[in-house]
């Protein structure tokens, strides 16, 4: 089977998650955390039969989502957030061709509200978030492209990540090179690599020169090699912690890249300063100046301090290669660099340790014996015995130099009664419930909540009753059915599944994926409700054919067909009456799906058990409730708040989470 070209590809993520040419976002309330969690998790999910790395890809998933979550400080404490997927073409320098690529990687990318427009809340030509793979934080879209860190090649992806459709149903894309094909991570990659292999060499040498003599050209070279490596590596390291900072990544000590940032950063600087006091002592001795027993202990803590903050970035850089191989992450150019400059600088700070501590003994003796040169005998037996006599007192010769120098699904969404094993059912009279066929029981004492089970559960021993006569499954029987022959969903127990009879081309289109809906029947125990009989403002306002069904099927699951009617009418009343000012209000597409949804769950969590009459007594507190609860997630911030962007010259404000 051939791969998808990357045109193909978009297209399917375009179709799934744009809507024309709207800016489609994800809506979660500050309690809903988990639900951002588990779309985390579906993206990076755990690897297979290798769990070693599953602490790792835990670790990944709550980077991006600590990142994700964060941006709320833009949208009043909501998450407003949306999925687009970049796909690069690693066969292709040509952008045009791109599209057509064959050969590609995917890379998920979050995209979240930041500025709004002062007149309508619409974000279009507005600073949006964005947060990859890596969860490194972007300001805008140009901020993405040209600082993202995706692989060499040709990146692919929807305009500023909105997912958009011409007029004929084709997905705007383009198309550019990444960051990393540019001249200039070229030439930093060959810099790297060249620099890490010079500083290795250069780390030899101060290694021998400890066990026997180098010669001074060598020595003067490899030092120099050396010094430049271990310096680019510190402007590289410390660049690299102010881009991290720059895109809202860890630069804590805690995480593993910051930590061999820093050690690169702080070792460098000691390092550096260590060698330039060694060799400042070595140009102080050699034209005879003083250097104090202060200066000498300053080099020589240097020179330590160098030794031990080296020797950590060493072996730390050593554990992280072999973690990085284990968990089969990639070693990077910057990596072998910075290890290269840890070791280089290990090494020359115990030369220069030890040649401190000797150079002004050696030092002296040359140049005493210089001077020695130029004295007669009696005065080089007077200046010999009074070195003699310093040393014996003094018992250094220092002096002697101055002295001369983010819906659950349906089986989530059952999960109350059936993790007891128990199907409640209306009492043949229409008053109270019947669990189990055994039990009878009245809302006021029916309760089921999470990790709770009144009494009441534990009465019931019966098991499930059978189907009754006539019925081809246990529980409703769920039929959600074309008049074409349509799509059959028959259920059984809490569970459904689909068979397709007949299943137009391109079902997945939002036009035919409704036009289906309209034209099909939902069944509950044998009484059909035909959906056609719902007008235009449900079906209008579906964004997701696929979601709006699974909300019809997940309620069918619980309630009866006289308790579906309602929910559907309420619905169709709710989106007439409401939307339109919550849409104004709220400043964002509210989806009928999620007011089907959001009726049916507030009709199961307080009116579950009420008589079809009982019920349409409190049709105005249902929508009132479902009113105030999409209200409550209201991401705007107050307009007498807002700041205004010098990027896109919009607004946003910032509010504390």
């Amino acid at each position: 089977m051939s791969r998808k070209s990357i045109r193909e590809v978009q297209q399917s993520f375009a179709e799934s998650l744009g809507f024309g040419n709207e800016t489609i976002w994800d809506l979660l309330s500050n309690e809903q955390s988990k639900i951002l969690k588990k779309k985390i998790r579906i993206l990076i999910p755990d690897p297979e039969k290798n769990d070693k790395q599953c602490a790792v890809f835990a670790r990944i998933r709550q980077t991006i989502f600590d990142a994700v979550w964060e941006q709320r400080k833009y949208t009043n404490r909501q998450s407003l957030t949306s999925i687009f997927y970049v796909l690069v073409a690693t066969d292709e320098t040509n952008e045009d061709d791109a599209i057509n690529s064959k050969k590609w990687s995917c890379h998920p990318v979050f995209r979240a509200r930041r500025c709004v427009s002062d007149i309508n809340g619409r974000s279009v030509d507005c600073c949006l978030i964005y947060v990859d793979e890596n969860g490194r934080v972007y300001q805008n879209w140009e901020s993405y492209v040209t600082s993202n860190q995706l692989p060499e090649g040709i990146m692919v992806t929807p305009p500023r990540g909105v997912y958009n459709l011409t007029l004929r149903g084709d997905v705007i894309l383009q198309s550019m090179p990444t960051p990393a094909s540019s001249t200039e991570s070229k030439v930093l990659g060959a810099l790297d690599i060249t620099l890490a292999v010079g500083g290795l060499g250069a780390a030899a040498v101060p290694i021998a020169g400890l066990a026997f003599t180098v010669a001074a050209p060598v020595m003067l070279v490899a030092g120099a090699v050396g010094l430049a490596a271990a310096g680019y590596s510190t402007a590289r390291a410390g660049a690299q912690l102010v881009d991290r900072s720059q895109h809202e990544q860890s630069i804590n000590v805690t995480d593993r890249t910051a930590r061999g940032q820093w050690l690169s950063v702080v070792a460098g600087a000691v390092g550096l300063g260590a060698a330039g006091a060694t060799s400042a002592v070595t140009v102080a001795t050699d034209a005879g100046r003083e250097v104090g027993a202060i200066a000498q202990l300053t080099v020589n803590s240097m020179n330590i301090s160098s030794i031990m903050i080296s020797a950590t970035g060493l072996t730390s850089g050593v554990i992280d290669l072999i973690l990085k191989h284990q968990d089969g992450d990639d070693i990077s150019t910057m990596d072998a660099l910075q290890l290269s400059a840890s070791l280089f600088l290990f090494t020359h700070s115990v030369y220069n340790f030890k040649l401190a501590s000797t150079i002004i003994n050696d030092t002296a003796n040359n140049r005493i014996g210089s001077y020695r040169e130029s004295l007669s005998n009696q005065q080089r037996r007077t200046i010999d015995k009074v070195v003699k006599e310093t040393i014996r007192t003094k018992g250094v010769s220092t002096d002697i130099i101055r002295n001369v120098n983010e819906m659950p699904s349906r089986q989530q969404f059952n999960r109350d009664f059936n993790r007891n094993g128990i199907r409640p059912s209306f009492a043949a009279n229409g008053q109270g419930v019947e669990l189990n066929d055994q039990v009878f029981t009245n809302t006021a004492e029916l309760r089921i909540q999470d990790n709770i089970e009144p009494d009441i559960l534990r009465q019931v021993t019966n098991p499930m009753p059978e189907s009754f006569e006539g019925s081809a499954a246990s529980g409703n029987n769920i039929c959600l059915v074309g008049n074409n022959g349509g799509r059959v969903f028959t259920g059984s127990s809490g569970m459904t599944e689909l068979t397709a009879n007949y299943a137009p081309e391109n079902t997945r289109n939002y036009a035919d994926g409704v036009r289906i809906l309209r034209l099909s029947s939902l069944v509950i125990n044998n009484v059909a409700i035909e959906l056609s009989q719902f007008g235009d403002d449900i079906f209008t306002r579906i964004i997701n054919a696929e979601s709006f069904e699974n909300a019809l099927l997940m309620l069918a699951d619980n309630l009866n067909d006289n308790v579906m009617q309602f929910v559907l009418n309420l619905t169709e009343t709710f989106m007439h009456i409401f939307w339109d000012e919550l849409n104004d209000f709220l400043k964002f597409y509210i989806p009928a799906e999620s007011v089907l949804y959001r009726i049916g769950t507030h009709i199961l969590d307080n009116y579950r058990y009420l008589t079809i009459d009982h019920l349409q007594l409190f049709t105005r507190e249902i929508l009132v409730a479902v009113s105030d609860y999409f209200t409550s997630l209201n991401p705007n911030n107050f307009p007498g708040l807002l700041t205004k962007c010098k990027v896109c010259n919009h607004f946003y404000n910032i509010c504390d989470l």
